[in-house]
């Protein structure tokens, strides 16, 4: 509308989660700014590149069910697919009618991916408990899913209500997706260690 009648540009972007939507949404806002991206912040991305790589050799290939709002739910599909976890289910409550092709658009692996709009948390726990998935990432009304089936839960979106700080969870910009990063890792990393006789 404000584009059409005001002639103010409109410039349409998805969640800013992963190098490459940030990337995007920053390009947006120097040439929005005529101005050139803050240093600060290609540091942020310089470190999250960094991170990408040492983190990779404990996440690649595993499989993770997402689900929320699906603003929340397209971005993280596309972060998962940059980070190379194959999303096998990328559920939402919501039923707009654009999940599926928005998540389509997003999706660059090659695995199977169940998208489910419209759908509830147990449609969402038969699939998973067929198709056996490593990881949970959304909020926390899935912490009964990941219980039964054993996995870790990254409780990301709205709401958190089983955890202190949960409306300080970032998981947007470079900064944001660094801590989200971290916490899939080690969510992972303690799974691993939990389940070996060694540790």
């Amino acid at each position: 509308y404000l584009e059409k009648e005001f002639s103010i540009p409109n410039f349409a972007t998805g969640l800013p989660i992963g190098i490459k939507e940030t990337d995007k949404f920053f390009d947006i806002l120097s040439q929005i700014s005529e101005k050139p991206i803050p240093e600060k912040h290609e540091k942020e991305r310089g470190r999250l590149v960094d991170a990408y790589a040492d983190g990779h050799k404990h996440i690649f290939e595993k499989k993770a069910v997402v689900y929320g709002e699906e603003d929340f739910v397209i971005g993280m599909v596309s972060f998962l697919n940059e980070i190379g976890i194959d999303v096998v289910i990328a559920a939402s409550g919501g039923y707009s009618g654009k999940l599926k092709n928005a998540v389509k658009k997003v999706k660059t692996q090659t695995t199977e991916m169940h998208i489910m709009p419209d759908s509830d948390f147990e449609n969402i726990r038969e699939l998973a408990e067929e198709i056996q998935p490593d990881i949970l990432i959304g909020h926390s009304k899935g912490y009964y899913i990941s219980r039964q089936l054993g996995i870790p839960i990254v409780r990301v979106g709205f709401p958190v209500h089983d955890r202190m700080g949960g409306q300080r969870i970032m998981h947007v910009g470079y900064k944001g997706t660094q801590q989200l990063f971290d916490r899939i890792v080690n969510a992972i990393v303690e799974q691993k260690q939990n389940l070996s006789p060694v540790g």
